[in-house]
């Protein structure tokens, strides 16, 4: 019983600790699967389990890269090849930007940022400038929003760019963004870290009439438009093979300090 006890506290302490890692990870990554759009949720529960996430954001320290560059910031690489899911078969489906919540970016330039591969940014909007908002319904005023060319951005696209510290601003880091989520003004609904507008041409946004998404789109003159975010991040996997090794380790030690029998 004493074993038990010793390595459930410790476990405890161990998922407390991968916990607070997360916040100083030097990667990790945002699965966009949370519906904002009419307030859905989770995409196991909007689509009954059929969903499947829209794809990934992975934001990685740059001092973790070691590029020899002397540059410091967080590159950022988003992958979305669950965008068709969505189409109701009529035009396209895609994305025109993603945004994030660095604290303190109101006054930087366009020296700030680089395009690394694939899809090229055309500009960020370093500031939404603004207290109120669509997905989630509160904004902070730091927001960036980064654009790509319209209708651009479709399914199995890519890219990776870099954010760049400099110009007396030195706030691109993993652990800087996680510690800043969007806020929701709704106290019962998540705070998000990545957010995407799916957008369409034409009615290219299925929904639940035709059976192949489950909630209307909110259409607009260019088309319609889900809104998507991630609400969890996920550390680098070595985080949990460090976590898992170590329990290992402590229940092997706990073992041969209290011996069956």
């Amino acid at each position: 019983m004493k074993m038990l006890s010793s390595v459930k506290q410790v476990a405890v302490a161990a998922l407390l600790g991968l916990s607070a890692g997360a916040v100083s990870a030097a990667t990790v990554t945002f699965s966009l699967d949370y519906m904002a759009t009419n307030l859905k949720g989770n995409f196991a529960t909007a689509s009954g389990g059929t969903a499947v996430p829209v794809g990934t954001l992975v934001l990685t320290d740059l001092s973790d890269l070691h590029l020899g560059d002397g540059q410091t910031g967080v590159r950022s690489t988003l992958s979305l090849p669950g965008l068709n899911q969505f189409s109701s078969g009529v035009g396209s489906v895609f994305i025109a930007s993603y945004e994030l919540n660095f604290p303190g970016t109101e006054t930087l330039s366009n020296s700030n940022w680089r395009n690394v591969s694939g899809l090229g940014v055309t500009n960020i909007e370093w500031e939404e400038n603004g207290t109120t908002g669509t997905a989630p319904n509160r904004w902070t005023p730091w927001l960036q929003e980064i654009n790509f060319a319209a209708g651009s951005f479709v399914n199995g696209t890519t890219s990776t760019i870099d954010f760049l510290n400099g110009g007396g601003y030195d706030g691109f880091t993993v652990a800087a963004l996680l510690g800043n989520p969007v806020e929701n003004t709704n106290a019962t609904l998540p705070d998000a870290y990545v957010w995407i507008r799916i957008r369409s041409t034409g009615q290219g946004i299925a929904t639940g009439s035709n059976g192949k998404w489950w909630e209307p789109a909110t259409f607009n003159a260019a088309g319609g438009r889900l809104d998507v975010l991630s609400v969890t991040p996920v550390p680098e996997p070595g985080t949990y093979a460090m976590l898992i090794a170590g329990l290992g380790l402590i229940a092997l030690a706990a073992r041969r300090r209290f011996p069956a029998g």
